[in-house]
């Protein structure tokens, strides 16, 4: 029996082994779905300052690979501009929390180390089936980003005051809105490179030469809150890479060509030198403000389509950034009985029309509730507790709109009990942002 035990284990780990090297799950590009990505977006954080058992946030990154990887995470403000970045080094099938309150309560990131800087294999231990290689030798940066991440006094306070709507020292301004608290609002992305870098995804050489498309990340978020004993979270969003003849193999295997619509697109003048998919436009989500949910919140990502540059980057504190506020196609609420409200809009896409052009989710990124709306933006207040939205978040800039009219976006929703527990989910994409790919576009009539 020991002998058969024996081989039986054996047997299990070959067949372990065959299926984690077998490859990574892949999917259609242009499609919203679960597979492994190389990019991830968290698309809303919340940390408050002023409560240790405030509202926080933290997130997984995961290697769906057996080869080991470099993680390059960007933080955001809510007005799109980046503030801070450092890398995560994932040996093969590897696991790395970032936990948020740490950062900016402390200026502490993940320690991990590759091969070289951890000769012993404690910092980042791998497995049986996992690769781990010498990326760096020790070498700067990467030697001093894996090994020693703790941020300078100067680096604190920048990423404190930039992701509260204060001046920064480092910027010279502000670069995110004034809510009047002390809750640093952002968002976060998390790429697939090929070496370590400390610079961000608006740099011009970040896709020609840091950036690559392998995908093979992935991982979850949760925002909870101890004070008020809720905590809710979901997957971060994948979105998948393909070379493009300007970046990668050029085998024609990839549907994005210059002045496509990318993820990045607005960063590197929709040359799709990124090669990453864009997110959905148009959106559908269920909401409850009654009943055992008494509170239902919005959590809406959305793409200014301007770098953050200029007027578009940091600015004077006593006024937004140039483009804000960002409108809206349509917004509907759907009662139990079909009813529908338009609640704010540009254009005719669903009747009954009343009101005006209001400004619904006026930021990059924001937390609307569906009862009060954004303190900076107009309120939601549909006249049903329970129902669902209909989300058109296509806008047109004023002047210099390189991709009139559209405009990918995300959304998720909480909802909260009383305080006794929430739960966060998706909403669902009705089409997508790039007119290439198979229903790309599509909208309701």
């Amino acid at each position: 029996m020991k002998k058969l035990a024996l081989v039986l284990t054996f047997a299990a780990i070959a067949s372990l082994a065959t299926i984690a090297t077998s490859g990574v799950a892949r999917a259609e590009i242009g499609t919203a779905d679960q597979v492994p990505a190389a990019t991830l977006l968290l698309p809303y954080f919340e940390v408050d300052l002023a409560n240790p058992a405030g509202v926080s946030t933290s997130f997984w990154v995961n290697n769906a690979s057996s080869s080991a990887a470099v993680a390059h995470v960007t933080l955001w403000t809510d007005e799109g501009i980046p503030t801070f970045n450092f890398d995560i080094y994932l040996t093969g099938y590897d696991a790395e929390k970032v936990d948020l309150r740490s950062l900016f309560d402390t200026g502490i990131v993940p320690i991990t180390a590759d091969a070289g800087s951890d000769p012993t294999d404690t910092i980042s231990p791998k497995g049986p089936l996992s690769q781990d290689i010498n990326l760096v030798a020790g070498s700067a940066p990467c030697g001093g980003v894996y090994t020693s991440p703790e941020l300078t006094d100067a680096e604190l306070r920048h990423i404190r005051t930039a992701h509260t709507g204060r001046r920064s020292a480092v910027l010279n301004g502000c670069a995110s809105a004034q809510y009047g608290d002390l809750i640093a609002r952002g968002y976060v992305t998390v790429d697939s490179v090929s070496t370590c870098t400390v610079v961000n995804p608006s740099d011009p050489s970040y896709f020609t030469s840091i950036a690559d498309s392998r995908n093979i990340l992935w991982g979850d978020y949760t925002i909870q809150n101890d004070a008020n004993h809720t905590s809710a979270g979901s997957s971060l969003v994948p979105i998948e890479a393909c070379d493009t003849p300007s970046v990668g193999n050029g085998a024609g295997l990839c549907p994005f060509a210059s002045g496509d619509y990318t993820f990045y697109g607005r960063l590197n003048g929709f040359t799709a030198t990124d090669g990453r998919e864009p997110l959905a436009t148009t959106f559908a989500i269920r909401y409850s403000n009654g009943g055992t949910f008494d509170a239902s919140d919005l959590l809406v990502w959305r793409d200014p389509k301007l770098p953050p540059t200029g007027a578009n980057g940091k600015h004077k504190c006593t006024k937004h950034v140039g483009w804000f506020p960002l409108l809206q196609g349509d917004a509907v609420a759907f009662d139990e009985t079909e009813n529908p409200t338009d609640l704010c809009f540009l254009r005719d896409n669903v009747p009954p029309v009343v009101g005006g052009t209001q400004k619904c989710f006026p930021l990059a990124t924001q937390r609307v509730s569906t009862t009060a709306g954004n303190p900076l933006g107009y309120p939601l207040s549909p006249p049903s507790q329970f129902g669902w939205f209909y989300l058109n978040l296509n806008h047109a800039l004023p002047t210099s709109d390189p991709e009139p009219d559209v405009a990918q976006a995300w959304v998720e929703a909480t909802q909260s009990a009383s305080g006794r527990f929430s739960i966060g989910y998706k909403a669902i994409a009705l089409d997508n942002a790039d007119k290439t790919s198979p229903g790309g576009q599509v909208l309701l009539p």
